[in-house]
Order: structure tokens, then sequence, then C-alpha cells
């Protein structure tokens, strides 16, 4: 008779760990540039609101005049807005929320 060996002892384990590892690199892998995405949204975010509180202010100085330094509290933030006129026209406009800076110049 023929002797077959089947010396597979071990072999669906270690199948089994290099798939599961596997997968678990690609999921750590999406979840990495998943939180990374998440920040750079919640930083394009920030910076429309400032966008938006720079226009808004700006056309309620165009219409309405008002103070060239102004500090406006919305939403439990702080901003601090500053407008520069030149030749009784407006030449540049700065907002600053304590960390980010948005100046806007005419020319």
């Amino acid at each position: 008779m023929i002797k077959r060996s089947f010396n597979y002892k071990g072999y669906i384990l270690l199948e089994s760990l290099i798939a599961l590892s596997i997968v678990c690199l690609i999921v750590l892998g999406y979840m990495s540039s998943n939180t990374f995405l998440l920040k750079k949204n919640k930083q394009a975010i920030e910076e429309l609101a400032l966008y938006r509180m720079l226009y808004e202010e700006t056309k309620h100085y165009e219409n309405h005049g008002g103070e060239l330094r102004r500090t406006i509290k919305k939403r439990d933030k702080e901003y601090q807005l500053y407008f520069y006129k030149g030749d009784d026209e407006l030449r540049e406009v700065e907002i600053m929320d304590g960390k980010d800076k948005i100046k806007i110049k005419k020319e």
C-alpha cells in the first residue's frame, strides 16, 4: 500500500491569520483616510463660515456704515472685523476668529 502523508497541520490557521491581517490593514487604511478627510471637511466649513461672515458684514457696512473695527459674537465664537478705507471707499477688509485670518484687498 502506498502511504500518503498529509502534513498540513496549522495550514488553515496560518491562512486565516494572513487573511485577517490583510483585512485589518485595509480597514485601518480606510479609517485613517476617512479621519483625514473629515478633518479637512471641518476646516473647509470653518473657512466658509469666515467668508460668509465677512461678506455679510461688508454688505452691512456698505449699506449702513458704522465703525471701522468691530467685534462680533455669533454661535459662541468671537470675530474681529477690520475695514480699511482709502479715498472714501473700502480698500481692504479683514476678519479673524482667533486662529484663522482672511484678508481681501481691492486693487
